[in-house]
């Protein structure tokens, strides 16, 4: 007991290391609501005008185009303006009457339907970087997601004729289904109501995401005082006195845990007052929210036990203190663009976003969102045994880790 409180005291010891850890989430989620928030909810801050070159002709690209220029639900978001040339339409963006051309090359439906590569390509003035990069990032989100549906439907066109459906009415099917499609797509701003929060990266992210997202991020960065203190015993006297040696290195190990454990555990207790505040604001930022404060607190020891623990690999498996220390940085950094903290994960390669799934950080904010804002008891169990499955790897991981440092002094 009084190793565990000697510990504790050491970890607790830099107070402004361990208030900046408490109170940076909060500042982080304050400094959206009152500088990011109304801009995202309003919108104003990204209205621009936006000129389209259409030379591939198809009707599902014409709908939607035409669905881009009479929406009610974008109007407030983008001014579209078909163009007949792409000459006509870079002389617009060069006299900045527009801040983006868009051209649709001519066989572009046609490809998409044989699942051919399609490219789009996008003229912008420098002065109007951050909206050329919204737009590549929509029309990006966009034609995956048009590419799957379309995928579906030929599907369905396929089987219809397979079973002795006449080959007109197969193709009349997969027109309308393709319009109504396009039509639900560019319309779900609409369903979702106009005061919804519009992301900056192109996407339509609830508040509830930034918020998981940040105290997920701060807890993983609390992972680097434990790997630094780890790392220091490890390569200090402690381990040459033995404590750590045979059965002491058990004791070490827990007391370490435990400590490292309550860091991040602390990190997180500021989502409470957070999730009370967001709640009550209920009606404002769109509807009331299915919280379980059991599965919370469930998600938050799990996630804070598995940070603890991957803190202690780190440390011990890493020979030095710096390495370690570094190693532990990149880590975190790598796994909050992965795991779509910093980057939205549909804005993400294929490649990124299949491994960030997969990663402590991004499995953290899920769970928390989910026990939060929208719990579903299935969802949320199979994010918690992620959790614990990770816990189960690192925990004696990090054990044969100090205990092989342990010999080795």
């Amino acid at each position: 007991m009084r190793f565990m409180l000697y510990d504790l005291k050491r970890m607790f010891s830099g107070k402004a290391l361990v208030i900046m850890l408490l109170i940076s989430p909060l500042a982080v989620i304050m400094m959206f609501s009152v500088i990011f928030a109304p801009m995202l909810y309003t919108a104003k801050g990204l209205h621009f005008k936006l000129a389209v070159c259409d030379e591939d002709g198809s009707a599902p690209v014409r709908e939607f185009i035409n669905q881009l220029v009479n929406s009610q639900a974008l109007a407030e978001l983008v001014a579209v303006y078909p163009v007949p040339t792409t000459d006509l339409g870079r002389q617009l963006v060069e006299s900045n009457d527009v801040s983006i051309l868009v051209h649709i090359p001519e066989g572009l439906f046609e490809d998409m339907r044989a699942g051919k590569p399609v490219e789009i390509t996008i003229f912008s003035k420098s002065a109007h970087a951050l909206e050329a990069e919204l737009i590549t990032m929509t029309l990006e989100s966009s034609l995956y997601a048009v590419g799957k549906a379309q995928n579906l439907m030929e599907s369905a066109k396929d089987f219809l004729v397979k079973k002795d459906i006449a080959s007109e009415a197969a193709e009349e099917f997969l027109s309308e289904a393709t319009k109504k499609a396009i039509s639900e797509y560019m319309e779900r701003r609409e369903i979702l109501g106009k005061s919804g929060t519009v992301s900056p990266m192109g996407e339509y992210m609830p508040v509830e995401y930034y918020l998981s997202a940040v105290f997920s991020l701060f807890a993983a960065l609390a992972m680097l005082p434990v790997i630094h203190y780890t790392a220091a015993d490890c390569s200090g006297a402690i381990l040459r006195r033995g404590l750590v040696c045979g059965q002491g290195s058990l004791r070490f190990y827990i007391v370490r845990l435990v400590s490292g454990m309550l860091l991040v555990f602390l990190v997180q207790v500021m989502l409470f007052p957070s999730s009370l505040l967001l709640g009550a604001a209920g009606s404002l930022l769109g509807g009331s929210y299915s919280t379980r404060p059991a599965a919370t607190i469930a998600v938050m020891l799990l996630s804070s036990l598995c940070f603890s623990s991957l803190a202690i690999v780190i440390s011990t498996w890493i020979p030095a203190e710096r390495p370690a220390l570094w190693t532990g940085f990149f880590l975190v950094l790598f796994m909050a663009v992965a795991g779509g903290a910093l980057i939205p994960a549909g804005a993400l390669p294929l490649w990124a976003e299949t491994i960030g799934k997969w990663l402590p950080l991004r499995i953290s904010m899920r769970a928390l969102s989910l026990s939060l804002f929208n719990y579903n008891r299935g969802l949320f169990m199979r994010e918690a045994l992620r959790l614990a499955a990770f816990c189960v790897v690192l925990l004696p991981a990090g054990f044969l880790g100090l205990h092989g440092r342990g010999r080795g002094a």
